[in-house]
């Protein structure tokens, strides 16, 4: 607000057990006069009626196209801005989705009290000590993908810091659905720092198997590496093939092979020569053991039963072989720091089946990676939430089941 030098006072007189106050304005010298910026009738009138289907930008746009028609720039008198715009439409909306104080509960009871006409239903996930939950199914969508497609299922959390005021993260299980993509169910998971160690696993399991239980029975699930999310969809699905995400998977690899001063984990060379004796005993890593004399370059292996194109061969084949192959190429260049990591994250018996698409020996899941739900982000995100500034965590699910999910019943109406 400006100021100005008008030798101006304010005098409040207020008596003793009185509900009256007087007030006394004195200005010696006058100024610019105050401007009134409050929105007008015909801007509050348009903002009712579209409040429940447009947003702040967009009712803020078309003011301007209506306020501002055929005027110059030196003409146009627009005293108010797109703050008071967004605040009046935040009053009028929030009788739609604000339902209590509490932003979570207000949620919840949205959900109850509208999710038949949204084909929306509560998930009963319990929440641990510290931590605040609010799990949800869409229910068409999870009665839709058993009857047409029952193959694939992602999960991938995306944090919603910056589109809502609670620091919520959003979990979604995700599905193929002919090569669309469609959102089963969404988990909202917020942890205080009183939380304990390994409560975001049991949420996450409890999650799943409420899924479990209204017949979501994928064949493939992929996923990010996350072990929290890993290891509740293992103990939820524990005969499901698993596949990590190839880009995750290859963007971990860059990330670790660029970090050449920190050291594998400890090798364990006699467990790798169980299974596969080809493994030179002391090719291991310089903090374990330091070999005598070094030599720059190994010797060339010669296969005399090379086949242009092999026969038919098993999961076991293929990991026999390719684990020769990156044992060979890592011996021959003298990288035994870069095969202890390879073989303790990526080629060991408990960790080879979470990512090679080919331990799984009935079949190969079509899709490799998790973009479909990135997209599902990418349009949550950039497209609904953060024109809400910042919304609270009522709005933001109001915003998810209202404006998110409707296309996505279009898609399978085609498909």
């Amino acid at each position: 607000m400006d100021q100005f030098l008008c030798d101006g006072w304010l005098h409040l007189t207020i008596g003793s057990g009185s509900l009256e106050i007087k007030i006394k304005m004195k200005h010696a010298v006058e100024h610019v006069a105050y401007i009134d910026i409050d929105l007008p009738d015909n801007c509050k009138k348009h903002i009712r009626l579209h409040a429940c289907n447009q947003t702040p930008g967009e009712i803020w746009w078309h003011i301007l196209r209506t306020e501002l028609q055929g005027q110059s720039a030196s003409e146009v008198e627009l005293p108010f801005h797109s703050k008071a715009v967004y605040y009046y439409w935040h009053l009028v909306s929030r009788q739609e989705w604000k339902k209590a104080d509490d932003p979570l509960e207000s949620a919840r009871l949205f959900i109850e009290k509208h999710g038949e006409e949204h084909n929306i239903a509560l998930l009963d996930v319990k929440a641990a000590p510290g931590m605040q939950v609010l799990a949800f199914q869409v229910k068409d969508f999870v009665a839709e993908w058993r009857r047409i497609h029952r193959s694939l299922l992602w999960t991938q959390p995306v944090c919603l810091w910056n589109t809502n005021a609670a620091n919520f993260e959003l979990f979604s299980a995700v599905a193929d659905a002919r090569g669309f993509s469609i959102p089963l169910a969404f988990l909202l998971m917020s942890m205080s720092a009183e939380a304990k160690e390994g409560v975001k696993e049991e949420v996450s399991k409890n999650f799943l198997k409420h899924l479990k239980g209204l017949g979501v029975d994928p064949e493939f699930m992929l996923t990010d590496k996350d072990w929290s999310e890993i290891n509740a969809m293992h103990a939820t699905w524990s005969r499901v093939k698993h596949q990590l995400c190839f880009w995750h998977a290859f963007r971990a690899l860059k990330q670790r092979l660029a970090k050449n001063k920190d050291t594998p984990a400890f090798y364990d060379v006699s467990e790798a020569r169980k299974e596969f004796p080809y493994i030179k005993a002391d090719f291991m890593p310089y903090m374990q053991y330091v070999p005598c004399e070094l030599s720059e370059a190994g010797p060339h292996t010669k296969q005399a039963d090379y086949a242009f194109c092999p026969a038919k061969r098993t999961s076991a084949d293929i990991r026999r072989d390719v684990v020769k192959e990156m044992c060979l190429h890592c011996e021959v260049n003298n990288l035994c720091e870069i095969w202890a990591y390879l073989w303790n994250s990526w080629y060991s018996r408990s960790r080879w089946p979470l990512w090679a698409r080919s331990a799984y020996g009935t079949s190969i899941p079509c899709k490799q990676t998790t973009m479909m739900v990135e997209a599902l982000w990418q349009n949550l995100k950039c497209l609904i939430l953060h024109l809400y500034n910042r919304s609270p965590i009522d709005l933001a699910v109001h915003a998810i089941i209202t404006k998110a999910l409707p296309p996505y019943r279009k898609v399978i109406h085609v498909h």
